[in-house]
């Protein structure tokens, strides 16, 4: 709940649309600044081949596949005991207020995080 009224005062809304196909959603932060919006997503031991990132000009869409994780000391055998880390197909919708500029936009990878810059579009000549 807190999240959402934060969520709220920042001008940003969180999509409650869910693919069916989607296994899990990764979590995120989201920075707003006065000339940008700032994602930060969870994608720890996603490959970045197998990330898809779609802007539009309210809506950013994240998509892909992680595996699950392997182990090199060992081959996987006897019975699971814990088993927290979700794999499979994912996604993450985030719109926003306040249109962005699919041109401009930037992504970089930086140890399991995966921050995407949206400049904020210009409303200069606009009516």
């Amino acid at each position: 709940m807190a999240d959402q009224i934060a969520a709220q005062l920042q001008g940003l809304h969180f999509s409650s649309l869910r693919q069916a196909e989607a296994a899990w959603q990764p979590a995120v932060n989201v920075y707003a600044g006065a000339e940008r919006i700032e994602v930060c997503v969870d994608l720890a031991g996603v490959r970045k081949q197998d990330i898809k990132v779609d802007v539009e000009p309210r809506r950013l869409a994240i998509r892909g596949h992680r595996a699950l994780p392997e182990s090199g000391a060992a081959p996987r055998e006897g019975r699971i005991l814990v088993m927290e880390i979700a794999d499979g197909d994912f996604e993450r919708v985030i719109e926003f207020a306040a249109d962005v500029d699919p041109d401009r936009v930037t992504a970089r990878q930086d140890n399991g995080w995966l921050w995407i810059t949206l400049p904020i579009a210009s409303r200069e000549g606009l009516s």
